[in-house]
C-alpha cells in the first residue's frame, strides 16, 4: 500500500521536477539599455516583455563593451584575454560543459572567433563565422554543422534564418529525447542596418521628432517601470552630439531613416523569439527551459558609411551605417558607448525565464551585479555538469565567473573579486558600490555608482587611497588572471575633454551631405601600415616592431584609396619572430564595401621559439587586393616582423612594407 501511494505522488509530481532543464541562451548584437520594451523603450518587443514580467529582469547586466570579447567570456566564464582570446586556448566552453553533462549542444548565428562552433563542443550548428554581414546576401563565411553553407539569392534574412535553424535543431533534441542547450547569437541590430519591407513600414514616421525627446520619453519610461531608481539623475547630451532642432534638414532626414532601421531590426528580432517561445510552449517545454536573454555590449556609436538619402535599406544593395547621437539615446540613461567600460558601454538588458526555477516574484528587478562571465558557472551548477580542470589540448584557467543560481533561488549571492574590466585601452573595475574606469587610455576615474550610476561626478581626487587601492587590484588581476604584463603597465594619458573619437558622428553645416565616408584621419601618417585597436606599432630599421594585449594583434594594409596592386594570384612573404608559439590568420578584402574580417581567415603556424621563421602564404584571387590583415597570435605577447612583402603570381615584389627603399604604393 506504502509502494502504491509512493508511486501514485511520483507519477503527479511536475515533470520538470525528474528532469533536467533546458537552456536557451539568447545574445543579440550592439543592443543598447533602453533599447525594448521593459527597459524603457517605444520599440515594440511584447515576448521579451512577456519573458520579463514572468521571469527576472537584471538592473545591472554587464558584458565586455566589444563583439568578439563577450563572446569569449558568455561561452567560457572567464575574461576575454585569460581564455586565450578568439583562440579559446585557455578554456572549455559551455557547449562542452554541457555535452559532458548529457546534453544535446546547438548554436545558431555569429561565432566570431577562431575556428568553428563544432570543434568547441557544438553538436549542431548554422551561421556566419565573420563578425557582421550583409544580413540579405550573407557572406562567404556561413556554414552548417561545419560544411560550407550558400546562402540562397532570394528570400534570405539572417534574423529570421537563424531562428529557422534553431527550430528545427530543437526538433533534433526532443527525437534524440535529451535535454537541450541552445545558443542563439544573433547578428542584429549590428551594422549594415537593413530591415525587412513590413518593419521599416511600420516604423516610418515615429522618429521625426529626433534623440533628445525620445531619450527623455525612454527614461520617463524607465521610472514607471521601477528598472532604475526614481531619483537617478540621468548624463546630459555631450558636446559631441549636436541638439536635434539644430541639425541640418538633410542630416536630420538621414538620421530619421537610420533609427526607423534600426527599431525594424530590434523589433524583428523580438518577433522570432516569440516563434521560438510558441515553439516551447507548444511542446510544453517552456516552463523548464532556462532562458537567458542578453547583449554583447551598448549601442554603437562608430558612423562609418557615407549618408545615404531618400532611400530605403530594405534589400541587401542598400545600407545605413550607426550613428552616434541614436547610440546616446539608446544607452539611456548612461554615458558612452561600445568599447567603452562606461555603464553605456557595458551595462545592457539582461532577461532570465525560468518558472521552474525562479524563486522570486514574476516581474522582480535585480540590482545585484552580474556578468557574462557568470552564465557558464550558473549553467554548470544548475545541470550539474562538470567545469574541466584539464583538457588534452588547451593549458586551462580557472573560470572567473560565480554562478548566479543564488540569486535566483533567493538565497543571497556574493562575489569573492571584484569585476574586472577591459577592451583594448578602455578599462575598469567594479568593487561593491565602486566603478575605476577610464576613457581610451586616459587617466584613471572614480565613481559611486550606489549614488551616481551614471558617473557624473568623478571622485578620483576626493577619494584618492581608495583610487590607489582599486588601480592596484586592477593590476593585480591583470598580471594573475589574464597573466598580462602589458596590459598591467600600460602608461595612461592626461584625461581629455571634452572626449572625442575620430569614428563618432560628424555634424554638418552644409546644405548638401559629403560624397564619401567621413574621414577617420590617419594613425600613422604616410606608413600604409595601421596597427590594430590594441596593438603597438613602431618601425625599427627594416624591422616592424609589434607588441600587443591579446584583444585582435595585428596589423592592417589598406589599399583603397592608394593605387592598388595587379590582380591576384598574390603570396604575402615575411619573416616572424616570436616567442609565442600559436596560430596565426591572415584576411583579405577585394571590393570597395567589405570590411575586415570578411571571410573565413587563411591560417599558418606560428613556431614561437624566438628564431626567423620565414612566412610565405598563398592568396588565391583573380582580383585586386583592396585590405590585408594579418594576425600573427591570439594572446598577448611581442612580434618582430621582417621583409614583409606581397609577390605577384611570379614571384616578383609588387609592395615593400619594411625594406628603406619602398616600391611604388608602399607609402
Amino acid at each position: 500500500m506504502r509502494l502504491l501511494l509512493l508511486f501514485t505522488l511520483l507519477l503527479n509530481l511536475p515533470a520538470h521536477s525528474a528532469q533536467k532543464p533546458n537552456f536557451l541562451v539568447i545574445m543579440v548584437d550592439d543592443l543598447g539599455y533602453s533599447d525594448i520594451g521593459c527597459y524603457g523603450s517605444e520599440i515594440e518587443t511584447p515576448n521579451l516583455d512577456r519573458l520579463a514580467k514572468n521571469g527576472l529582469r537584471f538592473s545591472q547586466f554587464y558584458n565586455t563593451a566589444k563583439c568578439h570579447s563577450s563572446r569569449v567570456s558568455l561561452l567560457t566564464g572567464q575574461y576575454c584575454v585569460a581564455a586565450g582570446d578568439v583562440a579559446l586556448s585557455h578554456a572549455v566552453t559551455s557547449a562542452e560543459v554541457l555535452r559532458g553533462g548529457g546534453y544535446f549542444t546547438a548554436m545558431s548565428g555569429k561565432w566570431h572567433l577562431k575556428k568553428e562552433p563544432t570543434d568547441f563542443g557544438f553538436d549542431r550548428y548554422f551561421g556566419h563565422l565573420s563578425g557582421a554581414c550583409n544580413f540579405f546576401k550573407g557572406d562567404n563565411t556561413f556554414r552548417l554543422n561545419g560544411k560550407p553553407w550558400k546562402v540562397p539569392d532570394t528570400g534570405f534574412y539572417t534574423t529570421v534564418a537563424k531562428v529557422d535553424h534553431a527550430l528545427k535543431f530543437l526538433e533534433e533534441s526532443r527525437k534524440a529525447d535529451d535535454p537541450f542547450y541552445l545558443y542563439l547569437a544573433f547578428n542584429a541590430p549590428h551594422a549594415p542596418l537593413h530591415a525587412l519591407p513590413e518593419d521599416y513600414a511600420k516604423y516610418k514616421g515615429r522618429y521625426d521628432a529626433g534623440w533628445d525627446k525620445v531619450r527623455d520619453t525612454r527614461i520617463a519610461k524607465q521610472n514607471e517601470l521601477g528598472i532604475l531608481p526614481k531619483n537617478l539623475k540621468a548624463s546630459p547630451r555631450p558636446p559631441h552630439i549636436r541638439a536635434w532642432d539644430k541639425l541640418v534638414p538633410w542630416q536630420r532626414d538621414y538620421e530619421i531613416n537610420r533609427m526607423v532601421t534600426l527599431a525594424a531590426m530590434i523589433d524583428r528580432v523580438d518577433q522570432e523569439i516569440g516563434r521560438l517561445i510558441n515553439d516551447l510552449e507548444k511542446n510544453k517545454q517552456l516552463d523548464n527551459t532556462f532562458i537567458l536573454f542578453v547583449s554583447d555590449n551598448g549601442a554603437c556609436p562608430y558612423d562609418r558609411r557615407k549618408p545615404l538619402l531618400d532611400v530605403e535599406p530594405t534589400n541587401g544593395d542598400i545600407a545605413l551605417a550607426d550613428s552616434t547621437g541614436w547610440a546616446w539615446a539608446r544607452n539611456a540613461p548612461f554615458r558612452f558607448y561600445k568599447q567603452n567600460q562606461f555603464e553605456g558601454g557595458i551595462s545592457t538588458p539582461g532577461i532570465l525565464h525560468w518558472p521552474a526555477g525562479i524563486k522570486l516574484k514574476p516581474g522582480a528587478v535585480i540590482d545585484t551585479p552580474v556578468h557574462l562571465i557568470d552564465v557558464l558557472p550558473t549553467l554548470a551548477e544548475i545541470s550539474k555538469s562538470t567545469i574541466p580542470a584539464k583538457h588534452p589540448t588547451r593549458e586551462l584557467r580557472p573560470v572567473s565567473g560565480v554562478s548566479f543560481l543564488p540569486i535566483i533561488e533567493n538565497t543571497g549571492f556574493t562575489r569573492p573579486e571584484p569585476l574586472y574590466l577591459q577592451f583594448a585601452k578602455d578599462f575598469g573595475l567594479r568593487d561593491g558600490d565602486w566603478k575605476l574606469v577610464n576613457f581610451k587610455g586616459q587617466e584613471w576615474e572614480l565613481y559611486n555608482l550606489a549614488e551616481d550610476r551614471t558617473e557624473l561626478n568623478n571622485l578620483a581626487d576626493s577619494e584618492p587611497k581608495r583610487l590607489q587601492a582599486m588601480i592596484t587590484k586592477w593590476q593585480e588581476i591583470s598580471r594573475n588572471i589574464l597573466h598580462s604584463e602589458s596590459i598591467a603597465n600600460t602608461k595612461l594619458t592626461a584625461v581629455s575633454n571634452p572626449k572625442e573619437n575620430r569614428e563618432w558622428t560628424k555634424f554638418s553645416d552644409a546644405n548638401e551631405p559629403p560624397t564619401s565616408a567621413q574621414k577617420k584621419g590617419s594613425r600613422t601618417g604616410k606608413l600604409s601600415i595601421r596597427a590594430r585597436k590594441n596593438t603597438k606599432l613602431t618601425r625599427k630599421d627594416n624591422a616592424l616592431h609589434l607588441s600587443f594585449t591579446g584583444d585582435d594583434p595585428g596589423i592592417a594594409m589598406d589599399f583603397r584609396r592608394k593605387t592598388k596592386p595587379p590582380v591576384g594570384p598574390y603570396f604575402l612573404s615575411f619573416t616572424l619572430t616570436t616567442d609565442s608559439k600559436d596560430t596565426g590568420h591572415l584576411y583579405f578584402t577585394t571590393n570597395q564595401t567589405s570590411v575586415l574580417p570578411k571571410a573565413a581567415p587563411i591560417s599558418f603556424p606560428v613556431n614561437g621559439d624566438n628564431t626567423p621563421q620565414k612566412i610565405r602564404i598563398a592568396i588565391d584571387t583573380n582580383k585586386s587586393l583592396h585590405q590585408l590583415r594579418l594576425d600573427v597570435s591570439s594572446g598577448p605577447g611581442k612580434a618582430i616582423i621582417e621583409e614583409l612583402k606581397l609577390l605577384g603570381q611570379n614571384k616578383k615584389t609588387l609592395l615593400d612594407w619594411t625594406s628603406k627603399k619602398k616600391t611604388q604604393g608602399s607609402d
